[in-house]
């Protein structure tokens, strides 16, 4: 027993940190679950870590006495909750991210955020996952990069030595595959919008199945984006959680040829909106661009799929629906891929099983119509 000559000072019953800060010397004793910490080679282990910790943060004017010895009474501690917030505000994000960031922000808040950031462990993160098993793969690690990378801030901060978060394995998740409307979904679709819903909505609609358009842009296009005498639609910006984004999902314009199903909506559309200027497709019921879907969704989207009995599915399946439209047709790749935003490498990923299967499909073919004609040579039989 006795002091170890690194500042901690092992005692019958307890173990005691040695150290100067504000030209003060220091004595405090660790505390466990509210008792003095008893000396076990474990504990004085930790012990030892600690103190080349505080020396550290000492060093580096980033110690706080009441975040390691809340008895001390001495000021306020570092939570969680205030590390997340200083993480935040040190982020150059545009808008629609900085709302998913504070999605997460408000999940970690309520689960971890009286915490002291100190005392922080991987088990407490993993514990408040387990517990819900309602949230996606995709959910979950959404949520556990926000937390990890406010944490690792704290590590350059020089507030941690080290990331508790680091090590949490992504959840394993799997992207859903595009699902489009069949060629009689579409039809049907078209036919029952401009009964029930004539003009903005069944505009917008017959639109985005023959443009797949991402969401963002088709409720983002503005009038000075199209060009009636060529035929073509410059994509450059797209709305997101209400807020006019002057760039596309991919940061990149690309321009998109309107094609003779399209132009006949647009044309439609011109008597509605174009006279205004602004946006393209507007809310039939307060003549207002669209701030997201959920009143599209709503209002009209889901009511038309349920009259038609058809299995519901996103309106972002619209896009997939021309995707796979333009390969059924034998558009080239390199083309459809344009039109979509895409990379080639992107949209071959994307729709791998549309290009094999019906392209399958077709070389076999061919190779079945070619049999006739063929002047194959006959398998000799062997003499018995």
């Amino acid at each position: 027993m006795g002091r170890t000559g690194d500042g901690v000072e092992v005692r019958a019953k307890s173990i005691r940190l040695t150290f100067s800060y504000e030209g003060e010397p220091q004595r405090q004793t660790l505390m466990l679950n509210g008792a003095p910490m008893p000396p076990t080679a474990p504990n004085v282990k930790y012990a030892r870590r600690l103190a080349v910790e505080i020396r550290d943060r000492i060093k580096h004017d980033t110690f706080s006495m009441a975040e390691y010895f809340p008895a001390s009474g001495t000021g306020g501690a570092l939570t969680v909750s205030s590390q997340l917030d200083t993480w935040l505000a040190a982020q150059r994000i545009e808008h629609s991210t900085r709302q998913g960031y504070l999605t997460c922000i408000r999940f970690w808040k309520a689960a971890l955020g009286d915490k002291l950031l100190r005392a922080l462990k991987p088990s407490h993160a993993m514990t408040v996952i387990a517990n819900r098993p309602d949230l996606s793969g995709k959910t979950i690690n959404n949520y556990t990069s926000v937390l990890r990378e406010a944490v690792q801030l704290a590590v350059l901060d020089k507030i941690l030595i080290e990331n508790p978060i680091a090590e949490i394995t992504s959840a394993s998740h799997q992207k859903p595959e595009p699902d489009p409307f069949t060629a009689d979904e579409t039809e049907k679709i078209i036919e029952h919008v401009q009964r029930k819903y004539p003009g903005h909505v069944a505009n917008m609609v017959t639109f985005w199945l023959w443009t797949g358009l991402r969401s963002g842009e088709i409720i983002g296009l503005h009038w000075d984006n199209i060009d009636l005498a060529t035929g073509t639609m410059l994509i450059t910006e797209s709305r997101v959680l209400g807020v006019l984004k002057k760039n596309t999902k991919t940061n990149k314009a690309r321009t998109v040829k309107i094609n003779s199903k399209a132009m006949a909506a647009l044309q439609s559309q011109r008597a509605l909106t174009q006279i205004q200027g602004g946006e393209v497709f507007r809310h039939p019921r307060y003549d207002t661009n669209w701030p997201d879907l959920q009143g599209f969704i709503s209002g009209y989207w889901k009511p038309t799929l349920k009259a038609l009995g058809i299995r519901y599915r996103r309106p972002y399946d619209m896009r997939h629906t021309y995707a796979t439209a333009m390969l059924m047709a034998d558009l080239k790749v390199a083309m459809a891929a344009k039109q979509m935003g895409h990379s080639i490498e992107v949209f071959l990923r994307t729709y791998a099983k549309w290009i094999d299967g019906e392209q399958n499909e077709r070389e076999i073919d061919k190779l079945e119509a070619s049999f006739t004609s063929l002047n194959l040579p006959q398998t000799k039989r062997k003499a018995s």
